[in-house]
C-alpha cells in the first residue's frame, strides 16, 4: 500500500504565519494592562447624559393619558355650559341651518382651554358660535396626569344645533 508523504512547511512559512497572531495577542495585553494614570483596561466611556427634565416631557399635547381632565360637574357639567351658554346664530335660525360642529381644544396644565379648532364643521356661523362657547370655558377642575404629573391633553366635544 502506498502512503502519502507528508510535505514538510518551510519553517519560515511557519514563522510568517505565526507572526501577526503573536502581535495581535501582545496588543491585546497591553490594552488590558495599567495605564500611565494608574487605571486598568480601556479609558472610562463618558457619563450617559442625564433624563430630560420632566418639564421637557410633559410640554407634549397627549392624546391618551392616565387620567382626563374633570370640569366642574364631570362631562355633564360641561356638558351643560356648554348647552346654556351656545347661542344660536341669527342668520342660521333665518335660514333654518341645523347641524353638529365637533370642536377640538387644548387643555393646559393648569386646566384652561388653548388652541380651539372646528375638526368637523357644520356651517361658517355655527362653527363660529361653536367656538366661541369653547373659547369661554372656565378652568377644569383638575388637568390631565400622566404617571401623577400633570399635562397637556386634546378635548374634543360634539356641539348640536337643532331647531325646535
Amino acid at each position: 500500500m502506498k502512503t502519502k508523504r507528508q510535505t514538510e512547511t518551510n519553517p519560515l512559512f511557519r514563522s510568517l504565519i505565526l507572526l501577526p497572531l503573536a502581535l495581535f495577542s501582545i496588543a491585546a495585553i497591553i490594552s488590558c494592562s495599567n495605564t500611565e494614570n494608574g487605571t486598568k483596561g480601556m479609558p472610562d466611556a463618558p457619563p450617559p447624559p442625564p433624563p430630560p427634565p420632566v418639564e421637557a416631557v410633559t410640554d407634549s399635547v397627549y392624546v391618551n393619558v392616565d387620567e382626563m381632565p374633570v370640569f366642574k360637574g364631570g362631562d355633564e357639567g360641561l356638558l351643560k355650559y356648554i348647552a346654556d351658554n351656545t347661542s344660536y346664530p341669527r342668520d342660521a335660525k333665518e335660514k333654518n341651518i341645523q347641524g353638529k360642529v365637533v370642536v377640538r381644544f387644548v387643555v393646559e396644565k393648569d386646566g384652561t382651554v388653548s388652541d380651539v379648532a372646528v375638526i368637523k364643521s357644520a356651517e361658517p356661523s355655527l362653527d363660529a358660535a361653536a367656538v366661541k362657547v369653547v373659547e369661554s370655558l372656565p378652568k377644569f377642575e383638575t388637568p390631565a396626569k400622566i404617571k401623577g404629573l400633570p399635562v397637556k391633553v386634546h378635548y374634543m366635544v360634539p356641539i348640536s344645533f337643532t331647531l325646535k
